[in-house]
């Protein structure tokens, strides 16, 4: 192991222990969009197919992206991951069909009755998870260990529900249909963590732990990023009754589960706060929202867990969060759309 990989190594541990006492994690990252995904399908019908994942073409992006992002990432580790960008692996498996548009992808919302989630149950040889399990093995075989293949980012077990219903269906559910919702929460958390734990068995452990796919963070032990993108529409309390028994559920199986927010949802913070066995809680600033107004949530989170704060951050925003918050368990990334801007703001922030 070369010296700047154990530093690496040795900063990111002191990280999830909270013991970086000298500055934050400082890391720079790509912008992860889901046009990076969609270049690697070929969508031949109507919707997406697991026939139209490119492996070899994916594949053969990720080692230009390896050369291209492996000395611009600051503190963390580039990382390959199947599909970046949230791909909806879970939605595909349990039947919902997929399409690009707009250079996005879209699910259609297709579950019309709560009763039938149940006979929605993913097999072993569901096409989609065989996809997955194919492109996870030629990425492993292909990376050699030179750089580190992560479990795929996945919509969390709420974020999918919200897929299958449509966020507006499932506002309307909280109040109509409250005990479908609870049981529906209950079985997408068993197959989430059933298909990341899977998953995981698949990867190599790379340099005693594994990395996170979409913000390139080392663990030392199973990281895996989860979100809950629809608790916008839930209050503290209906987040608290219906959301928090199936997260403590999920991070129940996983060491190092942590959780993405955007800046609409520091309403559920408290909540978060409380949950045993979380990791850490990612931070994103919404666009409009400012990092001196999101300073006195990262102070909140850094009090209690480890936070990190990860978006398009200049670094003179990330300074302001150094100067304002102690840097035990910060970690700050800059999300940057070519390697030569990373490289630059790298030079800037780290020297």
């Amino acid at each position: 192991m070369d010296s700047i990989t154990q530093a690496k190594l040795e900063r990111q541990r002191a990280f999830s222990r909270r013991e970086n006492h000298d500055r934050p994690v400082i890391g720079f990252t790509g912008s992860y969009f889901p046009t990076d995904t969609t270049r690697m399908l070929r969508q031949a019908g109507p919707h997406l197919t697991p026939q139209d994942v490119r492996v070899e073409a994916f594949v053969e992006d990720c080692e230009a992206q390896y050369a291209a992002w492996r000395d611009c990432t600051g503190d963390l580790f580039w990382t390959a991951s199947p599909l970046p960008g949230f791909f909806r692996w879970l939605c595909g498996a349990l039947g919902q069909p997929l399409s690009i548009r707009s250079d996005n992808i879209w699910g259609e919302p297709f579950l019309s009755d709560y009763a039938a989630l149940a006979k929605l149950a993913p097999r072993e040889d569901n096409p989609w998870l065989e996809a997955l399990r194919r492109l996870t093995d030629a990425l492993v075989a292909r990376s050699a260990g030179r750089y580190p293949v992560a479990v795929a980012a996945l919509l969390g077990p709420l974020s999918v529900l919200a897929e299958l219903r449509s966020p507006t269906v499932l506002a309307a559910d909280l109040y109509d249909h409250p005990d479908g919702v609870q049981e529906a929460m209950r079985l997408l958390t068993e197959w989430w963590v059933k298909l990341v734990t899977e998953h995981f068995q698949r990867l190599p452990q790379w340099h005693s732990g594994y990395t996170n796919s979409t913000r390139y963070l080392w663990a030392p032990g199973p990281i895996v990023e989860f979100d809950e993108d629809s608790s916008f529409m839930f209050s503290s309390r209906a987040h608290q009754r219906v959301v928090m028994p199936h997260h403590r559920e999920l991070v129940r199986h996983i060491k190092y589960a942590f959780i993405h927010l955007h800046s609409t949802q520091l309403h559920t913070l408290d909540n978060l706060l409380e949950l045993d066995g979380l990791a850490a809680i990612e931070l994103t600033p919404d666009y409009g929202a400012s990092i001196p107004d999101l300073i006195p949530a990262i102070a909140r989170v850094q009090a209690k867990k480890p936070v990190i704060v990860h978006g398009y951050l200049t670094a003179e925003e990330m300074r302001l969060v150094m100067e304002r918050v102690p840097p035990e368990g910060v970690c700050l990334m800059s999300r940057r759309d070519t390697p030569e801007e990373a490289k630059r703001l790298q030079e800037e922030v780290l020297g």
